[in-house]
């Protein structure tokens, strides 16, 4: 339910940036039945296309939930799973179980895709193509969960129905790019749409190829360098991977969320103000820096529909808008604060390098565990105020699920809606929704019973 929350509010607090109102107008031309809503419209449209919109909506401000720092899917879960819900008036335990169920195949895909290789030299390389199209199967999954209508064999050929219609992966530039795309690495809406497809056809009829995970196939064709199979079936139905999502309190990458921690817990302990900072060096987890835009990071980000793309890369514009005090939001990639010359003054002062103590973290996350990630992601700075020097390390950001003082609370994620939604719900219906989701189980009618705004 804190999941659902976090993309609720994710969703509500991109719905009226001009890169969801271009998706708005685009799904308000494609016409339709009203059966779900889009966050930012006030009319409702077809649930596919709401699911395909709200994909794409609740992932623009990068500060939906993220999986072991790798990927982003729950915004497709609830984006399948609310359009159904809405379109049949399914219950909120209902919503619930859809969320649950597609993420888990999300993941447990995910997990199995080897995307990174080791090389001779003993250097890791990434995958030359990648895409998300996997995620295709988990927006069907969360959409069918909800339907409850599909027989066991219609929901097979729903997955090997999703493996054809799931987006091709594209030449993977986001490691050398320094601005991003209106896509910022993957086709969201594409990749929702095909599951919602996937799903509609299996309904009607359609043969699916049954097979298309058995073999290297489709997750090769994703850009995989090779497949683990076991991991898509490990403990299945026992562990629910959705317990070790990350959630994300700022509206950035989050390898910026442990340095963003850091200096301002250093700020409010020894009181500094913004204009003390003389000067930030951020030791960056190995991963994070392999991208070159935290490697050499623009001192000016266009205020124009990608601001949240190429803002949430930025570490130095994000730093300097913690540390001037500016509430984490939408507000972030104002033109107010893109064109702020105290921001970039400040911004000036922050630099990045390799924490290259962490590698070792990464060496043994890739050969001595199965799922071949790391739960700790450490980050370690420097930083020179009032003519004294600071040091600061973390293992863990906020948000994390793996220790109990980063674990997310519903306190915590709750601040996080005041920050990011505070200009566009009063307190009043701030307070409603967060009763509603803790209560959502008690929902009888997810159509009239859950209000987004």
């Amino acid at each position: 339910k804190l999941v659902i929350l976090d993309s609720l509010i994710c969703g509500i607090a991109a719905g009226g940036l001009e890169r969801s109102r271009m998706m708005q107008d685009v799904v308000r031309g494609l016409g339709g039945p009203a059966e779900a809503s889009v966050f930012g419209m006030p009319e409702r449209v077809p649930a596919a296309h709401a699911a395909m919109a709200n994909a794409e909506i609740m992932n623009l401000l990068d500060a939906d939930d993220t999986f072991f720092t790798s990927s982003h899917f729950a915004a497709f879960n609830l984006a399948g799973a609310l359009a159904e819900a809405q379109r049949l008036g399914r219950s909120g335990q209902d919503l619930i179980l859809g969320v649950t169920v597609g993420f888990d195949i999300n993941a447990r895909l995910n997990l199995a895709s080897v995307v990174l290789g080791e090389a001779a030299d003993g250097s890791f390389q990434w995958a030359r193509v990648n895409g998300m199209g996997f995620a295709a199967f988990g927006t069907a999954a969360s959409a069918a969960a909800v339907r409850g209508t599909l027989s066991r064999e219609q929901l097979r050929n729903m997955f090997g129905l999703a493996a054809w219609t799931a987006p091709t992966p594209v030449v993977n530039k986001v490691s050398t790019r320094l601005e991003h795309f209106s896509f910022k690495y993957a086709n969201y809406p594409g990749t929702a749409q095909a599951g919602m497809m996937a799903l509609m056809l299996a309904e009607r009829g359609y043969v699916g190829d049954q097979e298309c995970l058995d073999g290297e196939g489709f997750i090769r064709a994703q850009g995989s360098l090779s497949t683990d199979h076991e991991l898509m079936v490990e403990e299945l139905g026992q562990k629910w991977w959705i317990l070790e999502t990350c959630i994300k309190y700022y509206p950035s990458c989050r390898y910026t969320a442990g340095p963003i921690d850091m200096l301002r817990r250093l700020m409010q302990k020894e009181r500094l103000k913004a204009q003390d900072l003389e000067r930030i060096e951020i030791r960056m987890h190995p991963m994070g820096y392999a991208l070159r835009i935290f490697r050499e990071p623009p001192r000016s980000i266009a205020p124009d529909h990608r601001a949240p793309l190429n803002g949430a890369f930025n570490i130095p514009y994000v730093m300097a808008l913690a540390a001037l005090g500016r509430a984490p939001g939408p507000q972030w990639y104002s033109k107010e604060n893109l064109t702020d010359p105290e921001v970039w003054q400040l911004a000036s002062r922050i630099v990045t390098s390799e924490d290259e103590s962490a590698r070792g973290d990464v060496v043994r996350a890739f050969r001595q565990t199965r799922i071949r990630r790391f739960r700790k992601t450490p980050a370690s700075m420097r930083v020179w105020a009032r003519g004294r020097e600071f040091s600061c390390e973390s293992e863990y950001a906020d948000g994390d699920p793996w220790s109990p003082e980063t674990k997310a609370t519903w306190e915590r994620v709750q601040q996080k809606l005041e920050s990011f939604c505070s200009d566009l719900l009063s307190r009043a219906q701030m307070d409603t929704l967060v009763e509603q989701v803790r209560g959502l189980e008690r929902i009888e009618d997810v159509s009239r019973g859950l209000t987004l705004a």
